[in-house]
């Protein structure tokens, strides 16, 4: 008999743990309402205001950022007037290439190069 009523406290006691208590419920009811409502802000677009402001240095790097965006989408990938003023000059004859400039250019893009090799490693 009293080994009976042992395993049947034990029984007892394991489906308890088993079995969530009220407060346990509550809890995930509240999880289960607060996943819902985000669920349904970010369908519907919605965003939080988080009190994010930008100072005004940034609004300002923001707003020459667009800017320099706006030129360059505007701007051609070929300068058709520089194109057609090198040519002109080539077919003139007047079209003088400095050996110089041109030897500093290849030394400056060899320098970058080393740098950036360098940077890598």
């Amino acid at each position: 008999m009293k080994t009976d009523s042992i395993s049947n406290s034990q029984q007892i006691g394991s489906t308890q743990l088993n079995q969530p208590n009220k407060a346990d419920k509550t809890k995930q009811a509240k999880k289960v309402d607060l996943l819902q409502q985000t669920d349904e802000s970010s369908s519907k677009g919605g965003v939080e205001n988080y009190g994010v402001e930008l100072s005004p240095k940034a609004r300002e790097l923001a707003e020459a950022r667009k800017k320099a965006m706006k030129i360059a989408k505007e701007t051609p990938d070929v300068r058709e007037d520089k194109i057609a003023e090198v040519k002109k000059r080539i077919q003139d004859g007047t079209y003088q290439v400095d050996s110089g400039n041109i030897a500093d250019g290849m030394m400056k893009e060899a320098v970058r190069e080393e740098l950036a090799e360098r940077e890598v490693r």
